[in-house]
């Protein structure tokens, strides 16, 4: 199965054991010395935000689409399954949300939900998840 990538998307490919095997032009400068490491093992704490998707991927062989946040950075991930149990990961960057005042962190997020409802716009959004903001706390 081939992988259709976007010129300007970074990519990586996964092996059967979420080892990155192969890095994409756009990675390489941050992901390209990673080859060979185990993905979790290089991002403490990506495992529970990411690993269910992947493992999805592999199970039904269609890929998966999702919006995850994870280091200070929003980003919409797409997983395709390859052959033998790998995955490729391409991902655009929505926002990196500023959390030096609260003030920023509201300016930012209202920037990445209006991003996520301009790119929805017209485009269906059945098997999508997207970032949601819950209202109420203090």
């Amino acid at each position: 199965m081939a992988v259709t990538v976007q010129e300007h998307s970074p990519f990586v490919v996964l092996d059967e054991e979420d080892h990155i095997v192969e890095v994409g032009e756009h990675a390489e400068s941050q992901l390209g010395p990673l080859v060979g490491a185990c993905l979790w093992e290089s991002f403490p704490g990506s495992e529970p935000l990411f690993r269910p998707y992947y493992d999805a991927v592999r199970r039904s062989r269609e890929p998966v689409e999702f919006v995850q946040f994870y280091d200070g950075n929003v980003s919409r991930v797409r997983a395709v399954p390859l052959e033998g149990g790998r995955i490729g990961l391409e991902w655009t960057q929505l926002a990196r949300l500023d959390t030096l005042t609260l003030g920023s962190l509201a300016e930012t997020l209202d920037r990445l939900l209006e991003a996520l409802a301009a790119e929805a716009c017209g485009t269906p959004s059945a098997g999508r998840q997207d970032l949601r903001v819950i209202e109420g706390g203090g």
